[in-house]
C-alpha cells in the first residue's frame, strides 16, 4: 500500500499524521503556545564580550540578550593556531559587531537565548552547515556506505563547509544529493544577502518545528502521496522537496481532513490507557513523572496450542503495536514492558528481536536495554518535545490529578476545526457556549483569531459564558445577527 501523510495546516493548531500500510504511524501535532525561536537565523549586533565566560552577548530582538560561546563562532573554529584554545573570546570578536546567528535554546525567565554563529539549515537529505568545516554520516548506514558518503561530501566540500549526511541520503543518489545542497547554498547565500541589507537586530530566517518534522518524515518514507487542506503549504513542498517519488493532493472537502481519514479516531484511541490488540489481548499504558509503564495482558486470546504458545503469539503482538504506541505518542525518558512472564529463554529472545526490528522504523533514538532478572524488558527513548497526552490533556481540576481531561487548547482548536465545517453558505452568526478557558484560547490576545476566523468564514460568532466543571464548549445555534444578538 502507499505512504500516505496526511496534513491539517489551515487552522490554528497544525497537525500531520503518517499512514503505512493502512496504519497510522505517526501523530505530529504543534499548537501555538508550542512555538519555538530554536532554529531562527537572525542578524544581531555583539553588546558584550565576556573574557572571563569566553563568551558574548548579542541583542537579536528578545528580550533578554541571547548568549553565544567563543567556541561557536566561525572566526574561532576556522582558526588554525593550535594554541587557539588559550586566546580568549575578544580575540575572535568585538563588541559592536554584526554577527549572524541561529537559536539553539529558547529564552527563559531567567536567561536569554543560547545562540550560535555556526548557522545550520536543514534538508531531507543533509544538514548543510556552512561554517562547519567538518563531515559526519548517520550511523544508520553500514561502515562501507558511510565511508561511501564522507568520500562523495569531501569531493564536493568548498572553503569552509560541513555537512552531516542523514538517514535520507543513504538511499539516494548522488545527483539528487547535489541538487538539494545546491539548493541549500543557494539558501545560505540569500541569507547573507538580506543580512547586509538589514539592520540589527532583524530575523533573517524563520525556522517551523511543523515544517522540520515534515521534511524529516518526507525524507523518512521517500515516496507516497501528500494530502493537505492548504494549497501554500503543497506548494512550498513541491518547491523545496526535490523528490518526483511524491504526489501532492489538495483536500477540497467541508469535512476536517483529519476527520475524513480517520485521524481523529486514531488519536482518541492514543489517549487511552487501555489498547486492545487484534487477537483479543490488550496493553495497559501508564505515563509518570519517571517513567512510562505498559502492562501486558492475555485477555480474551486462549490460544491454539499450550499455554507458553499462546504468551509468546501475544507477547510478540504486543512488542510490535507496543512500538508503534510510543511512536504515535512521542513518549521519551525511561519505558518499561511488563511481558506476560516467559519460562523458555529462546521466547525471550525471539521477543526482544521482534523489538529491535520494529525500533528501526522509529527516527528517534532507542536503547534497548533488555530484560531484568524479574522479567521486565528496559528500553529509552530520546525525549525532543512533549508527548501527545502532554500537549492535549491537562489534569482534571475535578478529581484533583488523578486522572486528565482535555486541556482548553485542544477544545479551542476542535470547536476552531469543527466551524470549518458548518454551513454558513447558508447562515450568518452561529451562537456558542463555552467554559471561560477555552473563550481565551479561541478569542486569542485582543480576539485576533476570533476575528480572523469571522473574516475568513464570513460569519458573525456569538460567544456566551458556559459554567462548567471542565473545558468546554456547545455549538447552540445558527441564524441571523438579528436573532442572535436578541438572546445578550
Amino acid at each position: 500500500m502507499m505512504n500516505e501523510i496526511i496534513i491539517n495546516y489551515k487552522t490554528s493548531e497544525k497537525r500531520f499524521a503518517t499512514i503505512e500500510n493502512g496504519k497510522v504511524t505517526k501523530i505530529f501535532i504543534e499548537q501555538p503556545q508550542d512555538e519555538t525561536k530554536v532554529g531562527n537565523i537572525y542578524i544581531g549586533k555583539v553588546t558584550d564580550v565576556k573574557n572571563g565566560m569566553n563568551a558574548c552577548f548579542v541583542d537579536i530582538g528578545t528580550e533578554k540578550h541571547g548568549y553565544i560561546h567563543r567556541d561557536q563562532l566561525p572566526s574561532f573554529v576556522q582558526n588554525e593556531d593550535p594554541n587557539k584554545q588559550y586566546h580568549p573570546i575578544s580575540k575572535f570578536v568585538q563588541k559592536g559587531e554584526k554577527l549572524i546567528v541561529q537559536v539553539k535554546k529558547d529564552e527563559t525567565t531567567i536567561k536569554g537565548p543560547l545562540l550560535t554563529a555556526i548557522i545550520e539549515l536543514f534538508g531531507e537529505k543533509m544538514i548543510y552547515i556552512p561554517e562547519g568545516g567538518y563531515i559526519a554520516v548517520s550511523k544508520k548506514g553500514d561502515e562501507r556506505s558511510r565511508s561511501n558518503w564522507r568520500d562523495l561530501a569531501q569531493k564536493h566540500q568548498m572553503y569552509h563547509e560541513g555537512f552531516i549526511i542523514r538517514t535520507g541520503a543513504l538511499h539516494s543518489s548522488e545527483e539528487e544529493w547535489l541538487s538539494e545542497l545546491n539548493i541549500l547554498r543557494q539558501k545560505y547565500e540569500h541569507i547573507i544577502k538580506e543580512s547586509h541589507t538589514q539592520k540589527p537586530p532583524s530575523l533573517l530566517e524563520k525556522s517551523s518545528m511543523f515544517e522540520r518534522e515534515l521534511v524529516k518524515e518526507l525524507a523518512h518514507l521517500t515516496n507516497g502521496r501528500i494530502i493537505s487542506d492548504d494549497q501554500q503549504l503543497l506548494q512550498r513542498l513541491k518547491q523545496n522537496h526535490h523528490s518526483s517519488e511524491w504526489k501532492l493532493s489538495l483536500h477540497l472537502a467541508d469535512e476536517n481532513i483529519f476527520s475524513t481519514y480517520k485521524i481523529d479516531s486514531e488519536i482518541e484511541k492514543s489517549l487511552r490507557r487501555v489498547i486492545w490488540l487484534e487477537n483479543g489481548s490488550y496493553l495497559v499504558i501508564d505515563e509518570t513523572e519517571a517513567l512510562v509503564s505498559i502492562d501486558v495482558n492475555t485477555g480474551k486470546f486462549s490460544g491454539t496450542k499450550d499455554f507458553q504458545d499462546t504468551v509468546l503469539q501475544t507477547n510478540i503482538l504486543a512488542a510490535k503495536e507496543m512500538v508503534r504506541q510510543l511512536i504515535i505518542r512521542d513518549y521519551g525518558g525511561i519505558i518499561l514492558v511488563d511481558f506476560i512472564d516467559m519460562r523458555n529463554e529462546n521466547h525471550r529472545q525471539l521477543v526482544q528481536k521482534t523489538i529491535q526490528e520494529e525500533v528501526k522504523k522509529d527516527p528517534k533514538y532507542t536503547r534497548l536495554v533488555g530484560f531484568t532478572s524479574l522479567g521486565i524488558f528496559q528500553m529509552t527513548r530520546k525525549k525532543t518535545k512533549k508527548s501527545l497526552s502532554e500537549t492535549l490533556l491537562i489534569q482534571c481540576p475535578v478529581c484533583a490529578g488523578k486522572g486528565k481531561v482535555e486541556s482548553p487548547e485542544t477544545m479551542a482548536f476542535r470547536l476552531e476545526r469543527e466551524l470549518w465545517e458548518k454551513p454558513f453558505k447558508e447562515h450568518e452568526a452561529v451562537l456558542i457556549e463555552l467554559t471561560d478557558d477555552v473563550k481565551t484560547i479561541f478569542c486569542g490576545e485582543k480576539n485576533e483569531h476570533l476575528m480572523r476566523l469571522e473574516q475568513t468564514l464570513n460569519v458573525k460568532i456569538f460567544l456566551l459564558t458556559l459554567s462548567f466543571s471542565r473545558p468546554n464548549y456547545y455549538i447552540r445555534q445558527f441564524g441571523t445577527v438579528k436573532e442572535l444578538s436578541a438572546k445578550f
